[in-house]
Parts: C-alpha cells; structure tokens; sequence
C-alpha cells in the first residue's frame, strides 16, 4: 500500500496519541509495524526540510535557522529571509510530502479493528486522531 510522506506523519502523529488506549492486539502490532516503517522515510524527509530551512531562512550563530515564538505563546515559526524564500520553502516541502512510500501493509484496516476488546463501544478511538488514519482505514458504505 502507498501512501505520501505526508500521510506518513499523520499516522505517526495519529499513533502517538494512542498511547494507552486499549487496542486488539493485532491493530496496536499494525500501526507499531507500520510507524517502525515509516520512520526511516520521515527521518529523511525532515533531514531534507532542514536543508531546505536552512537554505531559506534567516540562520542563527550557530548556522541553525531562525525561529521566532508566535501566539498561542510556545509556539515557533520559521524566519524566512523573505516572502519569496518562504514560498520555495513551502514548494519543496509540499514536493517533498507527496513522494510515496510503499507500506508492507497488506489491506486497510476497518473501523472495527479499532474497537475495545472490552468493551461494547463501537470505537475507542476519538474521530479526530482517526483523520490521521485515514490513509490506511477503508472507506465506510
């Protein structure tokens, strides 16, 4: 199965939020099998973001680039050099993020495999950190 590198970091970031959730045993192996694969890709892919930021940004003494906290406060940005920067920063990212990887996940999985053994509750998962799935859990009819 393919997905962008894009979806690759939702489904990292969607799977780290199940942390203690009570899972079937075989959709928490899944999604571990599937974030131990996709983690060499975003290693990657963020090595490239960085040099893209460092080619396009404003850089600190250490040749690192600039951030710049922003509201809400412990939130950064980037310090582009300037608007025309930030566009070619954003461009090659979104380039970068819509390369495909192969997932050795055969099939999507269904909604169901996302239901508490123990419980009767449909699912466990909030809808939100499921978006994040979305890629790799087949379409409801």
């Amino acid at each position: 199965m393919k997905v962008t590198l894009t979806q690759a970091q939702m489904i990292q970031a969607a799977v780290a939020k199940f942390t203690g959730v009570n899972l079937p045993v075989k959709t928490s192996y899944l999604l571990a099998r599937t974030v131990l694969e996709i983690t060499a890709y975003l290693e990657a892919f963020q090595g490239e973001r960085m040099k893209l930021a460092k080619k396009h940004c404003q850089l600190d003494e250490r040749g690192n680039p600039k951030t710049e906290e922003t509201v809400p406060a412990g939130m950064t940005q980037l310090v582009f050099k300037d608007d025309k920067a930030r566009d070619a920063f954003v461009a090659g990212v979104s380039e970068l993020g819509n390369e495909e990887v192969e997932l050795k996940l055969k099939k999507k999985l269904s909604l169901e495999a996302f239901s508490d053994p123990n419980t009767e509750d449909e699912t466990v998962i909030p809808w939100d950190v499921l978006a994040g799935l979305m890629s790799i859990i087949e379409e409801q009819e």
